[in-house]
């Protein structure tokens, strides 16, 4: 595996890799000329050029490539799909296995409630953040709106509201007011540390799989699927 990561992330993804035993981290990397020869998988979370970087050096080396940097350019997202054309990629919000059940958990509730329910999304980050609404505020509001297509709703255009408080890790919300009850989903990220785990058996699962844009959701369903053959 072959990261690019800030230092925070790049310390905690090497740590989590460190306590997984089908993950070995081969290479490190910045903006720096030089590729690694031996990777199977890219792994990405710098900044818009690291992961035009990073796009590049998995389409050299043919290697899978997951990129959970946020705020990406159209560019950017379009160099990343025309590279999935020969290799499996995934473009990740957040990295959380929770993320991945609230999101399962929110598009099933839409589903079922249609237009039973005003829909809103609240996310909470810390004052640093400099992207809002969050990338996983707008892939929740973006699952929701696909299951409300379906049972014949629409998620209003001022559904997400997005707060930055003191050193908030993250926390996302979703509501589904009703008539006469109130139902609420909520994900709090205690330790940035989740996100480095995630990130890990993420890309430990996309280097199996065929060329492609791949989803959370996709990664989701391989693990219930397993879970239900344990």
């Amino acid at each position: 595996m072959l990261v690019g990561a800030d230092g925070r992330m790049g310390r905690s993804i090497q740590l989590a890799a460190s306590k997984t035993a089908t993950v070995t981290i081969v290479s490190a990397v910045d903006l720096a000329p030089q590729t690694p020869k031996n990777a199977d998988v890219v792994v990405d979370f710098s900044s818009v050029e690291g992961a035009m970087r990073a796009v590049d050096i998995a389409a050299e080396m043919g290697a899978a490539l997951l990129v959970g940097t946020t705020g990406l350019t159209p560019k950017t997202v379009l160099a990343i799909e025309k590279a999935s054309q020969k290799i499996p990629a995934i473009k990740i919000s957040n990295s959380s296995l929770g993320i991945a059940i609230l999101t399962r958990l929110a598009a099933l509730a839409a589903t079922l409630l249609g237009t039973e329910a005003v829909i809103s999304i609240r996310e909470t980050h810390h004052v640093h953040k400099k992207d809002a609404p969050s990338g996983t505020a707008l892939a929740l509001a973006e699952a929701l709106t696909k299951a409300l297509g379906k049972a014949g709703g629409n998620l209003g255009a001022d559904a997400i509201e997005s707060l930055r408080e003191g050193e908030v890790v993250g926390e996302h919300r979703v509501t589904f007011a009703m008539e006469d009850e109130l139902l609420v989903l909520e994900h709090r990220a205690i330790r940035r540390d989740l996100f480095a785990l995630g990130a890990i058996r993420i890309a430990d699962w996309l280097r199996y799989q065929p060329p492609g844009m791949h989803g959370v959701d996709q990664w989701l369903s391989d693990l219930l699927l397993r879970s239900s053959k344990a």
